[in-house]
């Protein structure tokens, strides 16, 4: 049996250990874009502010992979899979056969039309790394500016924030997350973020930059911002671009059932490229974050191998941003909710959002108010009917 892998993180290096672990005797295959060993993207931000050493990123070593009987191949961008004869195809001509298709090929950053040096994406170690060099070079009146409101643009916030350097953020929405949160909560980090020192400007829908051989400033809503740094949070979305003719069957991700398998015989996805049907909440679903892809990879290699196990979990993605922590439980989407019941307020420094379909809370959206992660995520993992959701909480 020969197992294919596209993609060296942590979903697709899971996947491989745990397939050596439950067939000893198969050729295993991964293939990374990157030319690392896996390394954790969660310990990025503390290398980039020096709290742990390059080195400690890295959860394999490069020897690993041989140990392990592990064909590990780097640098290489798949092409195309022919679902029908079984092989995938690199931009460089080459062919890979395969007998089982792990497709593990993660997500990508949304990238600006303009680049200039001095701009910054933060995804992988080389962004960590450009990043690192970014900041040694900064004058001592630097002013960064970073552009979004998600996960990203949080990370910025810390790294920036911890390194004292005067900073600007601009996001189209108008709160961070407009789209996912709600106001109480979006109101509760602006006013962390003002206090911090941070200047916030919403509603940025012009945005640009100048400068040819170095950044210079940023045109925000038509107004000049000095910039001396630029980090860009407007998003990530799933890599799949190499399977428009595959017969693969994709929307937001890649689609699976609840045993990661896709519509393809013999083909399976795991990690932030999976849009899978959560059997808990009823529909596809698509997350990212490291909980999740870690998981998916443990349970794909089993539905690989044979054993037909679902994936369940309740997935939880939690984040500080300059001192207020903001914690993403379960299925938090609007547009699949019946209703959403907000718990808290600013005024009391914490506010709670949950998620509710058919009496049951699926989800939940935790801003300043922590304590309630444990029962949310007990509550979300029974499935429990509560005439009143929000009545535990009180």
């Amino acid at each position: 049996m020969h197992y294919v892998i596209i993609g060296g993180g942590i979903a697709g290096t899971t996947a491989a250990e745990e397939l050596r672990k439950l067939d000893a005797d198969a050729e295993i295959t991964l293939i990374s874009e990157e030319f690392h060993a896996l390394y954790s993207r969660v310990l990025l931000p503390h290398y980039i502010k020096g709290k742990i050493p390059r080195e400690r990123v890295f959860l394999k070593k490069e020897t690993w992979y041989q140990e392990q009987k592990i064909e590990w191949i780097t640098g290489e961008i798949v092409s195309r899979v022919d679902t029908k004869n079984k092989h995938i195809e690199f931009f460089d001509g080459g062919e890979l056969p395969y007998d089982k298709l792990l497709i593990a090929s993660g997500s990508e950053v949304k990238l600006l039309d303009q680049d200039v040096p001095g701009v910054s994406y933060l995804r992988t170690l080389d962004d960590a790394d450009h990043l690192v060099e970014l900041m040694r070079a900064l004058p001592k009146d630097a002013h960064a500016v970073i552009y979004g409101g998600g996960f990203i643009a949080c990370e910025y916030l810390n790294i920036f924030h911890e390194a004292n350097i005067k900073t600007t953020i601009a996001y189209r929405g108008a709160h961070m997350w407009s789209r996912g949160i709600s106001d109480e909560a979006g109101e509760l980090i602006k006013q962390q973020l003002e206090k911090s020192g941070i200047t916030v400007i919403e509603n940025a829908k012009e945005f640009s930059f100048a400068g040819e051989k170095t950044l210079e400033s940023v045109l925000i809503n038509g107004q000049t911002h000095p910039c001396s740094i630029l980090g860009i949070g407007v998003g990530v979305a799933p890599h799949f671009s190499f399977l428009q003719d595959s017969g693969i069957e994709m929307q937001n991700g890649i689609l699976a059932n609840a045993f990661l398998e896709t519509n393809v015989k013999d083909v399976y996805v795991a990690g932030d490229v999976a849009e899978f049907f959560d059997e808990r909440f009823h529909r596809p679903f698509i997350t990212g974050n490291w909980m999740n892809a870690q998981m998916q990879g443990r349970v794909v290699a089993k539905n690989m191998t044979g054993t037909q196990t679902p994936f369940d979990l309740v997935s939880s993605y939690a984040m500080n941003i300059v001192g207020i922590e903001m914690i993403f439980i379960g299925d938090t989407s609007r547009e699949h909710a019946d209703a959403t019941q907000v718990i808290g307020s600013v005024a009391e420094g914490g506010v709670t959002e949950i998620f509710v379909r058919k009496n049951t809370i699926v989800g939940a959206i935790l801003t300043g108010r922590n304590n309630d992660r444990a029962m949310l995520t007990k509550l979300i993992k029974e499935k429990t009917e509560l005439t009143d959701p929000a009545a535990i909480l009180l």
